[in-house]
């Protein structure tokens, strides 16, 4: 066989995950993850599909391969395709395939390769195999992305029933991240199917009950916790999103492009920059508190301001549910279109790379 580029990386997607999601290129609206290339690499045997057809696994040869590539991946003990430990493996596989998409590493294999780079990502399996299993066991985060200062601990939440131990979350991943030079910054990340799903996971209808034992729903966890949360989708929009927060200074380059001078009193610090007299915040990466802080210091310091959030489309409606519930309606949402965002990041890439021979 005569592998290409893109069987390549979806061999070692399944050796990263484990178990791979189907149907990705449906949710991704991605050709990278065709249906030929899964039946050609199941055709010759390195691929099988879960009895329930909901994911796909390495066989011993598709091992075999990968390590003659130089990457080993050990066998995953059986998974009962029933039980919550496997779905939480598609969910993860599934981050997994959005940050690829988005042009970020995902194969690190320990947090020496994460330390030296300035983007990249070290995924919790990856983290349990480069550590005592014993000392990360319990914990509910996806893994270590690095994106340069910044440190982005993910979680994966699907309703507000979701809960963690705060406490213990934190003392496992600031070790972890402690590793890395450079560091300036930790931040949460919270991904879930769509941003709407998000927003009302930790906006429940009340607040959530104490929990025993140290748990926390989000929405208290969050709180307790004290970190700055970019909210992501998992989907095609996510990974547009995140390939535009990889980008060194990002929302300098769109408040620039949009007209903005980026010199700001210091009473306006969490803001992106001013035009006309117009506060602007780049709210790209739906970074909640940021949001929430920089429209309190233009209130503070001008109650008349009018500013203008500049987002992604598919954020636009629930920017407005921001605004409501923090009390700011006093704001302009701009969505700025793709074309827009391509033009001002040209090294977005709009298609997946040709199907090269992998060399």
């Amino acid at each position: 066989m005569i592998f290409d580029q893109r069987d390549y990386e979806i061999l070692r997607l399944c050796g990263l995950c484990r178990y791979l999601p189907t149907g990705l290129e449906r949710r991704f609206a991605a050709p990278y993850f065709s249906a030929e290339a899964f039946a050609s690499l199941r055709e010759h045997g390195l691929i099988k599909q879960q009895s329930d057809n909901s994911s796909w696994k390495l066989t011993y040869d598709g091992r075999v391969i990968l390590a003659k590539m130089g990457h080993e991946y050990a066998q995953d003990k059986r998974l009962d395709l029933k039980r919550p430990a496997y779905r939480r493996r598609l969910k993860n596989a599934m981050w997994n395939v959005m940050l690829f998409l988005a042009g970020i590493d995902v194969f690190l294999e320990n947090a020496a390769e994460l330390a030296g780079m300035d983007i990249g990502y070290l995924s919790s399996l990856m983290l349990r195999t480069d550590n005592n299993q014993r000392m990360l066991a319990g914990t509910r985060f996806l893994g270590i992305l690095r994106m340069y200062d910044a440190a982005y601990v993910p979680y994966f939440l699907e309703s507000e029933a979701d809960w963690i131990v705060p406490g213990y979350e934190r003392e496992i991943f600031t070790s972890q991240i402690s590793a890395l030079k450079g560091v300036r910054d930790t931040r949460l990340l919270l991904a879930g199917s769509s941003l709407e799903e998000l927003w009302k996971a930790i906006h429940p209808a009340q607040l959530s009950e104490v929990l025993p034992r140290g748990m926390r729903r989000f929405d208290r966890a969050l709180e307790e916790l004290g970190y700055d949360f970019p909210l992501v989708p998992i989907s095609c929009n996510g990974v547009i999103q995140l390939s535009v927060m990889k980008i060194c200074r990002y929302r300098e380059r769109l408040a620039e492009a949009l007209g903005c001078s980026l010199q700001v009193p210091h009473q306006l610090a969490e803001c992106d920059g001013i035009a006309d007299g117009v506060p602007h915040i780049i709210a790209i990466d739906f970074n909640v508190k940021r949001i929430v802080h920089a429209l309190r210091q233009i209130e503070a310091y001008d109650k008349a301001a009018i500013p203008k959030i500049c987002c992604l489309p598919f954020q636009r409606s629930t920017m407005f549910k921001l605004l409501r519930r923090y009390g700011a309606q006093k704001a302009v949402v701009m969505a700025i279109d793709l074309q827009s965002l391509h033009d001002v990041f040209p090294e977005i890439e709009q298609e997946p790379p040709d199907q090269m021979p992998y060399i």
